[in-house]
């Protein structure tokens, strides 16, 4: 489960996440959003208590080789660490409220079955 430090001082959250296909492989993402960013606000809201659809909530989804039998979409996330990195891609609130949006409308709303 994520860590969520926070530090008095830096007003962002760096977010790490990741995708593990089938055989463990592990391929590292991370994002910045503006504010202070706590599992408790979009855990409720994770498919199958931790995963999310990183294309489903706006976000790039993090394998980089071809897909095969292994692949899937779900993600999930690493840690939270304070920051002072600027560049957000939006608020903490914008992206709960993504996440909220996703359980409601279903995880696999976009999902074809092919790699998105």
């Amino acid at each position: 489960m994520p860590k969520n430090t926070q530090i008095i001082g830096k007003p962002n959250t760096l977010v790490n996440y990741v995708y593990r296909d089938a055989s463990n492989h592990k391929y590292w993402g991370s994002f910045v959003v503006k504010g202070k960013l706590r599992l408790e606000q979009i855990e409720k809201h994770f498919f199958d208590t931790e995963f999310f659809v990183a294309t489903e909530v706006g976000l790039k989804h993090l394998l980089t080789d071809s897909w095969n039998e292994d692949d899937h979409v779900l993600h999930s996330f690493g840690d939270f660490e304070p920051t002072n990195i600027e560049d957000t891609i939006c608020t903490v609130e914008e992206l709960v409220q993504r996440f909220e949006n996703a359980n409601i409308r279903g995880w696999f709303h976009s999902y074809d079955g092919h790699r998105q």
